[in-house]
């Protein structure tokens, strides 16, 4: 039986990649290990090399899998612990020059964040009134502007967002659960915990830089979502309402939970790619849950994967 070399070559790399991050997700493999491995990652371009030089040798099987398996290792390695680095990025030490600002919304609004290097944890609280509390390790504070229905807030670094030379910001935000018109938020090289009881949204963008971001968005409105993830962890617990949004992965990994009684539709592009849902490996370009035809609530994403990974309900769920 003949044997497409390209489709074999392709899997191993989905393989390898998608074994990594499950054997960290499942605490196999702890992800200090991983980065000390890490340092060895120009055996990626060694072993691609080879499987160059000696495509038309009678190794050129075993040439071809290392190939495709080294830099999947490699690759889901670096997905593996970008969100570690994201925690661990800037000067540790105690926070300083804690401040609380209040406000109230007179309308719908505009929120907009974007936060370097640090922590950001969103929740909600009843009313039109909102309420933000900052610290930061080298006793910056962020530059926030505020008015009737606009609130904007800017992590004050020396410029460009840094891993090592800035300090570590910690943010809390409470958000009001009058109607927003756009809340919008960039993560770089941090963490957010987001979560939206009782919010109504209509226009929810999240960016994540080499970050770990966490959204329960299952008790909240939202109609459309725009989420991108350059390097790192974006896990949703998506709306039991139905909503509509897009995805664009450019290597990282995608947790999205679907909750009981949603109709779910989802349409993957991008190369390459692995999507798993329940935990099993999928390689359609459509997917739906059953019952989505005949479901009062409706859920329809289009994801785009470039070298990353997406999983659907994942054993473990979204965390």
């Amino acid at each position: 039986m003949a044997i497409n070399r390209r489709f074999l070559y392709a899997g191993l790399f989905l393989v390898a990649l998608g074994g990594v991050l499950v054997a960290v997700d499942l605490a196999a493999v702890d992800t200090a290990t991983v980065s000390s491995v890490l340092r060895l990652w120009p055996l990626a371009i060694i072993a691609i090399g080879a499987g160059i030089v000696l495509r038309r040798s009678r190794y050129a099987l075993v040439a071809g899998v290392l190939a495709a398996m080294v830099p999947g290792l490699v690759l889901g390695g670096g997905l593996a612990v970008a969100p570690r680095y994201a925690v661990e990025c800037g000067e540790h030490g105690a926070q300083s020059n804690s401040e609380t600002q209040r406000g109230t919304f007179s309308g719908p609004a505009t929120v907009e964040l974007e936060a370097n290097c640090g922590s950001l944890a969103i929740g909600t609280q009843a009313g039109s009134a909102w309420q933000l509390t900052t610290s930061d390790t080298a006793g910056r504070v962020p530059i926030v502007t505020a008015a009737e229905r606009t609130l904007q807030v800017i992590s004050n670094g020396p410029g460009d967002w840094d891993l090592g030379d800035t300090g570590r910001d910690s943010w809390t935000l409470a958000l009001p659960t009058t109607e927003l018109e756009r809340m919008a938020m960039t993560v770089n090289a941090g963490r957010a915990s987001i979560a939206l009881p009782g919010a109504t949204v209509s226009s929810l963008v999240v960016t994540g830089n080499a970050a770990d971001v966490f959204m329960d968005i299952t008790e909240a409105t939202i109609s459309d979502l725009d989420a991108r993830l350059n390097l790192g962890r974006l896990s949703i617990r998506l709306p039991a309402h139905g909503m509509s949004g897009a995805i664009r992965v450019g290597g990282g990994q995608v947790l999205l939970c679907v909750p009981f009684g949603l109709g779910m539709h989802v349409e993957f592009t991008g190369t390459p790619r692995e999507v798993r849902v329940n935990g099993l490996l999928t390689d359609g370009s459509i997917w739906e849950n059953e019952g989505y035809a005949s479901a009062a609530s409706k859920a329809d994403l289009r994801v785009r994967v470039n070298f990353g990974t997406v999983a659907i309900n994942p054993i473990g769920g979204c965390k």
